[in-house]
């Protein structure tokens, strides 16, 4: 009976601390006090344990207005990831609002801010200018040798 008690003891913490268990913001993008320089697509937090179709994502400007078209789901065969559509945004500050309920029911909640550069551009469309820049760059070389022939 003397061993009985403390394994009790432990069982009974370890189903209250799972019982307890709260989402946890693990990931996000963009990160949280992030400067991003291409066109957002989305906003995907992941969190530490599956959340519900309860979590939401609200998003704000610098004068904290609601920023609309912002549809949060969870992500379709990925139960820790809440994503969303994004509406073309603007050049300023933004912080990023999210509550995730946990498939226990418990709600946990957050926030944090990130920057989008005035003259972003996205990584293809760099890509695409390197690749132009870079042709020509061929084409006058290749254009003086033979002219210089």
């Amino acid at each position: 009976m003397k061993r009985a008690v403390p394994v009790l003891l432990l069982y009974l913490l370890a189903v209250t601390a799972v019982a307890h268990a709260h989402a946890e913001l693990r990931t996000a993008v963009p990160a949280p006090g992030s400067i991003v320089t291409y066109s957002l697509a989305e906003i995907r937090l992941t969190f530490s344990e599956p959340i519900t179709k309860e979590s939401a994502i609200l998003l704000f400007t610098e004068g904290f207005q609601p920023v609309t078209g912002i549809m949060a789901q969870v992500e379709p065969g990925n139960p820790h990831t809440l994503i969303t559509t994004m509406p073309r945004l603007s050049p300023g500050d933004y912080t990023v609002q999210w509550t995730a309920v946990s498939t226990d029911g418990h709600p946990t909640s957050g926030s944090y801010t990130f920057r989008l550069a005035r003259f972003a551009l996205s990584p293809t469309r760099l890509w695409q200018i390197s690749l132009t820049l870079l042709f020509l760059g061929v084409f006058v070389i290749l254009w003086r040798w033979n002219r210089n022939s």
